[in-house]
């Protein structure tokens, strides 16, 4: 499984747990995965956002918080999705990332 994480340094692709590839900050870099980009990054500290587009197959986002809980929203299908996660009681969002399943 491949995941894309973005933090406040921009975008590292994250995959079989070494890091690799960077891109500008708040949108996730083009991939040969499910999700071809995410855009309209909003942090709003405890919560995050943003509208990602799923090509095929399914994906999912993965919130990461200040205290290293990770929380895994729901798969989806092929769409435009809105991609979010909130850290409430974990402290504030460290970074996201997208997942496939």
């Amino acid at each position: 499984m491949k995941r894309y994480l973005v933090g406040a340094a921009g975008a590292l692709l994250l995959a079989a747990g070494s890091l690799a590839g960077a891109s500008a900050a708040g949108a996730a870099p083009a991939s040969p995965d499910h999700v071809s980009y995410c855009d309209s990054f909003v942090n709003y500290g405890t919560s995050w956002k943003a509208n990602c587009r799923v090509d095929y197959g399914r994906s999912g986002s993965v919130t990461v918080c200040s205290d290293g809980t990770r929380i895994y929203g729901p798969l989806v299908g092929v769409g435009y999705w809105v991609f979010g996660g909130n850290c409430s009681g974990h402290g504030t969002v460290s970074s996201w990332a997208v997942y496939d399943g």
